[in-house]
């Protein structure tokens, strides 16, 4: 058992995910600029989240899903200056996979990146869902008719198939074969169109809002618009796609953070703004589920819009999924190299080898991307975005809690002479309280039951600031660093542990049931492949 518990609790010293030498033949190739970095973040989020959400958001919320984006936007904000200082200080690729990993250890971090791919690869799959909604549309629109067949095949499952959204996703694998320099071209051309249009159905939109559409504005109260928040949630993503880039970018320290806040500003004002005009222009029952945007315009009559944006969203859900595409190799990559480059000793990692092999001309993680591309595909074709929102969404919420925990831990956690309670017991004391009170809040329990729930919260967090500061190493002086720790880490980790708790049992059971496979998996396969387990040259506690 001892040997067990020091299998999931190994962590791996920060300064070998930073200073290990690799070759050229051996890295990622160094050619994004802080621009790339935003046109990804911007195109990983702006998709599914502002065509289809919207009216998903929006039959729980109201009108007010506005307000659930800007909840959303405020909690992520928090939890883009955690990410932004892991970033700066492990500019590798591997993003919350391996800031659990140098914080929390091992298993943690397995199971983060387990949960990352149901952000990434799972939330692609049903991206193309909702792309192939919105290309029948356009095409419809022209007199094209796909056969039903193409689009929504009855298979006798909760689902009906979509063989368009299976070709999406391996047309997309087949870009991001080309390299990353290629891939960043594309994806900055989408963007582009994909925010041009966005900016039409806020300018053209806002002529066409009735008042009487945002009555009543939030009929489900203030459960309701977090239950929202909850469940357009992992539309804003995009900023963690942005630090799975960090080993790809020339001056990671600085243009990294630049592009985690850049793009979260962006993407929060876009999604904020539609929501917005959509839902004052028309009543929530108009809007449905599928074609949100264009419902709202063809209740005034203005059919040309509709052919814009029936155009648009082709690029921006395309942006979306191929973005997602993007970040889930760079995942597996990480998690097969393990962050190490050690010749000298026969190591695996966490998954098999072949997963962080690198095209010789592309530097490309091939067989990640094909992989990828190919498990995508087949849960593309059998699965829908409104099945998969509320899970993906609880995943999401679970990984940016570790990572605001993580800066805690990355900040503070340094022995301290005569302490009663240790730093990493303090941490999961507050998250612990932040569950605990969330729960009583959302449940409308007694009001004895919050007040003690809230007590406890404010004690652990006052826990916290009797943490012994750790020392800044001269490499990490300059980089940048999150403001008012620990307030902005704790207020990330109670907005999601909240927005967590309000979301429905069906999404808790769909995370439970994935991370027992990915335990599976960890126990089976990767806790007995891994680097730190083969390597002696380790220790178990220093970060720094």
């Amino acid at each position: 058992m001892s040997s067990l518990v020091a299998a999931f609790c190994r962590v791996k010293p920060l300064p070998s995910t930073v200073h290990t030498p690799s070759s050229p033949s051996s890295s990622l190739k160094r050619c994004l600029t802080t621009f790339d970095l935003i046109c990804y973040g911007v195109g990983c989020s702006v998709g599914a989240g502002v065509y289809s959400l919207i009216g998903i958001g929006a039959e729980i919320t109201g009108p007010a899903i506005s307000i659930s984006f800007l909840i959303g936007g405020i909690s992520c904000i928090f939890t883009s200056l955690t990410y932004s200082e892991f970033s700066a200080r492990v500019p590798i690729t591997g993003s919350a996979y391996t800031f659990v990993y140098v914080t929390f250890g091992e298993l943690a971090a397995w199971l983060i990146g387990w949960n990352l791919t149901l952000g990434y690869g799972i939330s692609s799959a049903g991206i193309a869902r909702s792309w192939a909604s919105y290309v029948t549309m356009f095409l419809k629109q022209f007199g094209v008719h796909v056969p039903m067949s193409w689009v929504a095949l009855d298979l006798g499952l909760p689902s009906p198939g979509s063989a368009i959204a299976a070709i999406l996703i391996l047309v997309l694998s087949a870009i991001l074969l080309a390299g990353v320099h290629e891939s960043a071209k594309f994806n900055a051309a989408v963007t582009a169109l994909n925010i041009a249009v966005l900016l039409l159905v806020i300018s053209v939109g806002s002529f066409e809002v009735e008042l009487s559409n945002w009555e009543p504005f939030a009929p489900e109260g203030v459960h309701g618009i977090m239950q929202g928040a909850g469940v357009i949630f992992f539309s804003y993503l995009g900023f963690d796609m942005v630090a799975c880039l960090a080993e790809e970018v020339p001056d990671p320290q600085k243009n990294v953070p630049r592009g985690i806040i850049g793009s979260l500003l962006i993407s929060m004002s876009i999604y904020v703004g539609v929501s917005l005009v959509v839902t004052g222009m028309a009543p929530v029952s108009v809007l449905g589920n599928q074609i949100p945007l264009v419902n709202a315009f063809e209740a005034h009559g203005l059919t040309w819009v509709c052919h814009i944006i029936s155009f648009g969203s082709m690029f921006g859900l395309t942006t979306a999924a191929f973005t997602c595409l993007m970040g889930q190799p760079r995942i597996f990559y990480q998690m097969s190299k393990d962050v190490l480059d050690l010749h000298q000793f026969n190591l695996i990692g966490l998954l098999p080898p072949s997963l962080k092999r690198l095209h010789a001309t592309t530097r490309v993680p091939y067989w990640s991307t094909i992989i990828t591309g190919l498990m995508v595909a087949v849960i593309a074709y059998f699965f829908d975005l409104d099945f998969l929102a509320n899970v993906i969404s609880c995943g999401t919420l679970m990984v940016f809690t570790f990572v605001n925990a993580g800066v805690l831990e990355l900040r503070f956690n340094a022995e301290v002479p005569n302490s009663v309670i240790s730093f990493p017991l303090r941490n999961f004391s507050f998250v612990a309280s932040s569950f605990f009170l969330s729960f009583s809040l959302v449940w409308s329990s007694h009001i004895s039951l919050q007040i003690v729930s809230g007590l406890l919260v404010i004690v652990s967090f006052l826990s916290l600031l009797g943490g012994r500061p750790r020392p800044l190493s001269p490499k990490d002086a300059g980089a940048f660093q999150c403001p008012w720790v620990p307030l902005i880490p704790c207020l990330g980790i109670f907005c999601n542990v909240y927005m967590m708790s309000s979301l429905p049992l069906s999404a808790w059971l769909g995370v439970f049931v994935w991370m027992f496979l990915g335990m599976s998996v960890y126990l089976c396969y990767g806790m007995h492949h891994s680097v730190l387990r083969n390597t002696f040259a380790f220790e178990q506690s220093p970060l720094l």
